[in-house]
């Protein structure tokens, strides 16, 4: 008899554990997913940029990524400007109606001044040296974002500005004579024209083409990709073969954004950042070689400089540099970033 009740007693214990083991596992098959996380970043980029192919790539990936871990994420790319110039994302990062933007040095120096270091006139006109920059200073230059209040994704340049003008512009002197366009949130370029004693027209990105278009401007120094996909350079005839400095370029998140991610989605996000900015890099690199050929091969151009003529760019950089210094970042910075190649 005792048997029989101990036998009773343990199929009612089995039975109420197969009974929870059950319905724990129903809880388990039938539990919400984790609500999709969407991540806002502006640009000035036009759709269906090099840039942009980039960015929706790298979109695709987060999203089948994300998918695979159950922590759904995806980015919402507004192109062309649509929210606004570069400063004014920014703030809109700061106040939380956007969480990221992949934006120039002009966007960069509103989060950290000394990012325009990488920028200056004469500074690095080749892609290597400035890779080696960003790299030896990779630590200092991420930190000093995260206590700005940003996470840096990764960089993706906007390549080698050149002078595109619609007369020949051979030395500094020349280009003073023209009416070039200056970005208005430019800290750098306004040291290089006063350096030159030229007058340039203060205008958003935006603003050029029209300049360009009723002839308010004539000049513009800008990289080939930017002259092409802009369609600046159906409004100019020559262009200068001398790069004065490379534009940079990065992709930011807020701190606010990012922190609010999962540590998986954040490792999900700094991986494929980097792999793309990378990809990034190497398109936008070969997407400058076919611009410049192509802009060569559709009558534009292509104004020489001897040795001489180099030599007076130089002395105008050197200058630029000096003005510079201090407003934008001290003399020991300067320095040590001019030292790597």
């Amino acid at each position: 008899m005792a048997n029989k009740k101990w036998t009773l007693g343990a199929l009612t214990v089995i039975s109420a554990a197969v009974g929870v083991g059950a319905s724990l596992s129903v809880e388990a098959q039938t539990a919400p997913a984790a609500a999709p996380v969407t991540i806002s970043v502006a640009t000035l980029a036009p759709a269906g940029s090099t840039w942009m192919n980039v960015f929706d790539a790298w979109n695709r990936e987060i999203r089948r990524e994300s998918a695979k871990i159950g922590q759904p994420m995806a980015m919402r790319f507004f192109p062309g400007g649509v929210q606004g110039d570069e400063a004014e994302v920014i703030r809109k990062i700061r106040a939380g109606r956007l969480d990221g933007a992949a934006v120039t040095a002009v966007g960069l120096a509103q989060i950290h001044r000394p990012a325009l270091v990488f920028q200056m006139p004469g500074m690095f006109r080749a892609y290597g040296p400035l890779d080696n920059a960003r790299t030896q200073l990779h630590a200092e230059i991420n930190g000093a974002f995260n206590t700005a209040g940003f996470e840096l994704m990764g960089w993706a340049d906007v390549g080698q500005a050149r002078v595109f003008s619609q007369t020949p512009v051979r030395t500094p002197a020349e280009l003073a004579t023209q009416r070039p366009w200056v970005w208005s949130d430019d800290r750098a370029m306004p040291a290089f024209y006063s350096a030159i004693s030229a007058n340039p027209v203060r205008l958003q990105v935006p603003e050029v083409l029209s300049a360009l278009q009723t002839n308010r401007i004539n000049t513009v120094i800008t990289s080939a990709p930017v002259a092409t996909q802009l369609q600046w350079a159906a409004r100019v005839t020559h262009m200068t073969d001398m790069p004065l400095y490379t534009t940079i370029g990065a992709t930011v998140i807020g701190r606010a954004k990012f922190g609010a991610l999962t540590p998986q989605q954040q490792e999900l996000l700094r991986r494929t950042g980097a792999n793309y900015h990378q990809l990034a890099r190497g398109s936008l690199r070969r997407a400058e070689s076919a611009a410049l050929t192509s802009l060569a091969s559709r009558g534009i151009t292509v104004v020489p400089v001897d040795a001489a003529q180099r030599a007076q760019w130089e002395s105008a950089f050197t200058r630029t540099r000096a003005a510079l210094t201090g407003q934008i970042a001290d003399a020991a910075f300067i320095a040590r970033v001019a030292a790597i190649r």
